[in-house]
């Protein structure tokens, strides 16, 4: 009988140190505990600060490297690199929650070229909704404090290239088909407000491995961006594979680069994006350097 009640008690005891209720004054714990609680608490605490330093002082330490590679560059180097981030002069960046990630992140890295960077981005946002009115259920981009349609909001920034990310939120209700007439009709919108944007398809990002759901799934994925690449290659667009690059051995997004178990994306994932960004800007001008020396000797 002793044996059973001094199990009880310790029990009782066990419950009380993980969850920190409230503690009946029968078992004698209160007192006990209470000299324990603060150090217990300033642990925890402690631990979250040093994982943040760490973590803050790996950035830092990237971030000093990036500008000591700089420093080291020669001019004609600084000057290249200079004009890769001017490229996104005047950009604006449209898509979804995916987007809405990037903004994000983009907005605590204001140190590079992501603070030229224009975002309109929503939740739930598609190429489906986005031609719809603007309304109390529109899940339209905020600018200037309201709701507009995307391409009025892209008149009024200025912005002379357009880069799209759409269609998670499309696939399961357009298809991959519909969804393409989709993206086209958006792309209209915009050139008829203004005729100069440049516009640049984005691929559309995988999920994790087994959790897509209907269409939406990364071999339909695959499909719905090579549909989109052929587009843009078709209606003169540029097309900037980040897909791939956030994909693990087996072709769906790493786990590494996933916030949710599901399709949202962490810092690093961004940090990937940044690379492939400027790439792809090296590529454009390097293209259009290319396409300016054959019309002067034409």
């Amino acid at each position: 009988m002793k044996r059973k009640i001094v199990t009880i008690c310790l029990a009782w005891l066990s419950v009380l140190f993980v969850v920190g209720g409230s503690r009946p004054e029968s078992c004698g714990a209160e007192s006990k505990m209470a000299k324990y609680e603060p150090e217990l608490i300033s642990g925890a605490v402690d631990m979250v600060h040093n994982k943040e330093t760490m973590k803050e002082a790996f950035e830092e330490e990237e971030q000093g490297k990036a500008e000591a590679a700089l420093e080291e560059a020669t001019p004609e180097e600084k000057a290249a690199e200079a004009r890769t981030d001017a490229y996104f002069d005047n950009s604006v960046f449209v898509g979804d929650s995916i987007m809405l990630g990037f903004r994000n992140y983009a907005m605590k890295r204001q140190d590079s070229f992501l603070s030229r960077l224009q975002f309109l981005a929503a939740g739930s946002y598609s190429v489906n909704n986005a031609l719809w009115e603007v309304n109390e259920k529109s899940v339209h981009p905020m600018y200037r404090g309201k709701q507009r349609q995307v391409w009025e909001s892209i008149s009024m920034m200025g912005g002379r290239r357009v880069f799209l990310m759409l269609g998670m939120n499309d696939l399961n209700i357009n298809g991959l088909e519909g969804s393409c007439e989709k993206y086209k009709e958006l792309v209209e919108k915009i050139r008829e407000t203004d005729q100069e944007a440049e516009i640049h398809i984005m691929s559309m990002t995988y999920v994790m491995k087994g959790k897509g759901t209907g269409l939406l799934e990364n071999d339909t994925i695959r499909e719905y961006n090579s549909m989109l690449k052929q587009m843009a290659a078709e209606n003169g667009w540029g097309y900037v594979d980040i897909a791939d690059a956030l994909a693990d051995e087996n072709g769906d997004l790493a786990e590494g680069y996933c916030s949710d178990d599901f399709a949202h994306q962490r810092p690093e994932a961004y940090d990937i994006w940044v690379s492939v960004l400027r790439d792809y800007a090296k590529e454009q001008l390097e293209k259009n350097n290319a396409e300016g020396g054959m019309q002067e000797d034409l």
